[in-house]
């Protein structure tokens, strides 16, 4: 009789944690002294990860410790990736003792970590954790949808071995949902990638997957010949669990097949191996795949004797996917036999074990729904704070804009009053500059006017005195007298148009002079006045003379008389510079 295997016998190995290899001790050993060498805490972190990352590290009992160790480290020196990438590897080692709540907790941290610093792998690898929870809980929808939500990143960053490990992921579901063409079109797409990349323990993988879809298809040859292949490259990477795995699967085809003589010697060598690792959860399915191949080999002693021994390991150690299904045939081959008593005992055993497995089904479903609230829950809560976050940022991305408007604004009109200023200035300069110009044509008209004054002057007294020496040659009284009158006149009204006009001119060159000079020294006379304007001038004593008709010493006097009324007694302080200040 076929037996129709299903996947339960080619995963149930991932799900249990195995005793450690006298090799996997050494390898322990090593780390260990390794670590002791290394001071720099990254440095630590990325050694622990690396070791756990080898395929044959990933079972060991004590990685879940390792994972632990590095995370701890990378938390307390702020290495942030390291932090995710051993939360990543902690959730793994959760899920692989199906402790799927823990599991989930600590791939939704790595998640969040991940998208807030923007690590792309990271979270490449969270999402795949988390599809792959999903998925062993049977939630395809949300399974599929974090996992090829992984891939698009591993594709994005071109990650080769992570596009083959989404592949073979989403191959995983299809084959859950018995979508066999999917899912071997997408075990084909990572194995050929694994091969590119010559990943040998991917390539094992999928030749595994491959095998158990064909096996569903009920096409043992075929799954024989992909088991065969895994089992190769497991003896090249000294893998003794997976080929264990590899040479009991191929011991299910076999049997399935009709040849149980071949299966009995595949299920020896894989109980060989299981119990050289002391591996007791295979040991026990070698056991009841013994008691399937000689129940269909109607060798039903030999059967009763194998689903015996696997019934023990299983009550031993409490595996109820053992105890159930041995329970089960032994109770069948009682109840032909007519052996009423042990049919009834093993029928309880078998509900007993069936009652666990269900409640064990039914701590899963509550798990999944629990996981899905918990997410959910989570998902609004950090959308709600993504929500709050975005609506903060807006607000400070629209006060800056508004404060750089503003600034802008500001600084606009600060330029443009500066300009004014600078242009005020200019003009103010210009402004200056045009009225010293006009100061100095009026003053340079003025001194011209002057000398102009002094020509007139020396013209009128040379005419003048050519007038006295025509009255002395005069002979008539009369003659004299009239001659006289007239020098006198010319000289007195000469004299006073000349003043007049200067002070006039004055006046208008230099407005204010006098009153400043009145209001500082009221006590100044008129003609104190004009000297102080032939000075500010810079007029010379003997043009002064010249232009009023005094002697020198008369003007070098009057100048001594005006230093007192000013009250310049510093003889250093010069006249002129002084009233030019006014």
């Amino acid at each position: 009789m076929k037996l129709r295997l299903t996947l339960f016998f080619s995963i149930l190995c991932i799900l249990y944690c195995q005793k450690i290899s006298a090799q996997g001790m050494v390898k322990l050993d090593s780390l260990n002294s390794l670590l002791s060498t290394i001071k720099e805490p990254d440095k630590k972190v990325d050694l622990i990860l690396e070791f756990l990352a080898k395929p044959e590290n990933q079972y060991l009992d004590n990685a879940i410790d390792f994972a632990n160790r590095a995370f701890v480290i990378a938390q307390q020196n702020s290495y942030q990736k390291g932090r995710i990438q051993a939360m990543i590897k902690l959730g793994n080692c959760y899920f692989r003792r199906s402790d799927y709540k823990k599991a989930m907790e600590l791939a939704q941290k790595s998640k969040e970590m991940s998208e807030d610093l923007r690590y792309d792998k990271e979270l490449a690898n969270a999402l795949s954790l988390i599809g792959t929870i999903y998925s062993e809980l049977d939630d395809y929808d949300h399974s599929s949808q974090y996992l090829f939500q992984s891939l698009k990143l591993f594709e994005k960053i071109n990650d080769k071995a992570g596009i083959s490990n989404a592949l073979g992921n989403i191959g995983i579901d299809f084959t859950s949902q018995r979508d066999y063409k999917k899912a071997l079109e997408y075990y084909n797409k990572s194995s050929i990638l694994a091969k590119e990349i010559n990943d040998q323990s991917s390539i094992k993988t999928q030749y595994n997957n491959i095998a158990v879809v064909y096996e569903y298809l009920e096409k043992y040859d075929t799954a024989i010949m992909f088991f065969r292949k895994a089992l190769e490259i497991n003896i090249k990477l000294g893998n003794k669990l997976g080929q264990g795995i590899n040479i009991m699967n191929i011991g299910y085809d076999q049997m399935n097949k009709g040849f149980f003589e071949e299966a009995r010697i595949s299920f020896q060598q894989s109980l060989n191996i299981f119990a050289g690792l002391n591996n007791r959860m295979h040991m026990a399915e070698c056991y009841l795949n013994f008691g399937f191949c000689d129940h269909a080999d109607n060798r039903m002693d030999e059967s009763i004797a194998y689903f015996n021994k696997a019934l023990d390991e299983g009550q031993r150690n409490g595996y109820y996917r053992i105890i159930a299904p041995a329970a089960q045939m032994l109770n069948q081959i009682y109840t032909a036999r007519k052996d009423i008593v042990n049919a009834y005992k093993y029928l309880r055993l078998e509900k007993v074990a069936g009652d666990s497995l269900f409640a064990s089904k039914k701590q899963m479903l509550t798990s999944k729904f629990e996981l899905q609230y918990q997410y959910d829950k989570k998902e609004f809560e950090r959308r709600q704070t993504q929500q709050t976050k975005n609506i903060i940022m807006l607000i400070i991305i629209f006060g800056l804009v508004a404060g750089l408007v503003i600034l802008g604004l500001v600084f606009s009109r600060y330029r443009l009053k500066t300009k004014l200023v600078v242009l005020e200035k200019e003009n103010l300069v210009l402004e200056k500059e045009k009225i010293e110009s006009e100061l100095d044509n009026k003053d340079r008209e003025l001194t011209v006017n002057l000398i102009s004054l002094i020509k007139k002057n020396e013209l009128l007294s040379d005419i003048s005195g050519k007038l006295m020496q025509l009255e002395r040659q005069a002979k008539g009284i009369e003659a004299k007298e009239s001659i006289a009158l007239i020098s006198q006149e010319l000289r007195n009204s000469t004299n006073d148009k000349m003043l007049n006009e200067f002070s006039r001119r004055f006046q208008e060159v230099h407005a204010g002079f006098y009153e400043k000079l009145l209001k500082d020294y009221p006590d100044l006379t008129q003609n104190e006045l004009k000297l102080c304007a032939f000075l500010r001038l810079n007029m010379s004593t003997k043009d002064i003379a010249e232009l009023t008709g005094q002697q020198l010493l008369s003007i070098d006097k009057a100048r001594y008389r005006l230093r007192k009324k000013l009250a310049i007694s510093n003889l250093e302080t010069n006249l002129v510079t002084f009233l030019s200040q006014l």
